[in-house]
C-alpha cells in the first residue's frame, strides 16, 4: 500500500534507504547503519533508548540534531501493538 499511497519525499527516501542502508523486503538495516546515512544526508543521528525518555530530553535531543527511537519490530500477528508507547 505504502508504495501506491506515499508522498513522492517519502518514497524518494526510501529509495535512497535501500540503496545506502540495505533496506529490503528480507533485509531490515542496523540502527547504527540507518543513523550513518542520515548523519551524512541531514546531520541528524539516531539514539538508542530503552523506553520513553521525558519531553525535556527528547527536545533537548532535538536541539542538539539528535532523534532519541526504541530499537523492536512489530510482531505480524499483531501490527497494530507496541510494547511501549509511541508517543508519551
Amino acid at each position: 500500500l505504502w508504495q501506491k499511497y506515499a508522498c513522492k519525499e517519502y518514497l524518494s527516501s526510501m529509495n535512497l534507504m535501500k540503496k545506502h542502508c540495505g533496506y529490503s523486503r528480507d533485509t531490515i538495516p542496523q540502527l547504527s547503519t540507518i543513523s550513518s546515512f542520515l548523519k551524512l544526508q541531514t546531520d541528524v543521528r539516531l539514539r538508542p533508548v530503552a523506553g520513553l525518555i521525558s519531553s525535556r530530553d527528547f527536545l533537548n535531543g532535538l536541539a542538539f540534531r539528535t532523534f532519541f527511537c526504541t530499537q523492536y519490530i512489530r510482531h505480524p500477528s499483531k501490527p497494530l501493538y507496541t510494547p511501549e508507547p509511541d508517543v508519551c
